[in-house]
């Protein structure tokens, strides 16, 4: 990129949009170390396609795709970590295109301390089903337990998740978009 303006066009919105490509890019890693060494390769991509870039489109809702397949390049090559569904990255990457950088970050703060409240058993079923995406049926045969009755425990949570969520944000449309998906009744 040789044209200054342009160059100055990319860093005024690298610097808009850095704090919710990090905070969405954590929310996808769990872990802050990796999340830093993603977004720097995604900074780098941002940057040797930023010609590709068209002005007057979104530029937060194109760095946040360019991060989702960072990251997800990132979790194929580190087998140790699972994947979110493809619906929950969705859900996720549209809720951060849309929320500011201060309102992304209580809520992600918010969801986080809710989980780490959960009991291991419920966090564990949780990171089942929804990272590595197992279904209700293989979950209960893998548990001895009934579909229905881990579909039952799967709501409970997720309600559960949602009220806690919900008192840490102090207003009860806190979290809309995720909020329905966490209240998405799955068939057993």
């Amino acid at each position: 990129m040789t044209d200054p303006k342009r160059y100055d066009e990319f860093a005024a919105l690298l610097e808009q949009a850095s704090s919710r490509v990090l905070s969405y890019l954590h929310t996808l890693l769990l872990n802050w170390a990796d999340t830093e060494d993603v977004f720097q390769d995604t900074c780098l991509v941002l940057w040797q396609k930023y010609e590709e870039f068209k002005p007057g489109t979104n530029f937060l809702a194109w760095a946040l795709r360019i991060a989702q397949n960072k990251a997800m390049n990132f979790r194929q090559k580190q087998t140790r970590y699972a994947t979110f569904t493809a619906g929950l990255r969705d859900t996720l990457l549209s809720e951060f295109a849309g929320r500011t950088t201060e309102t992304a970050t209580s809520n992600l703060s918010a969801l986080s301390e809710c989980m780490d409240q959960l009991p291991p058993n419920d966090q564990r079923m949780m990171k089942l089903s929804y990272v590595e995406d197992i279904p209700v049926r293989q979950l209960a045969d893998a548990l001895g337990r009934s579909p229905e009755s881990v579909h039952n425990s799967l709501l409970r949570i997720r309600n559960s998740l949602l009220d806690c969520i919900h008192r840490k944000m102090n207003q009860a449309d806190a979290l809309p978009t995720i909020s329905r998906e966490l209240r998405k009744e799955e068939g057993p």
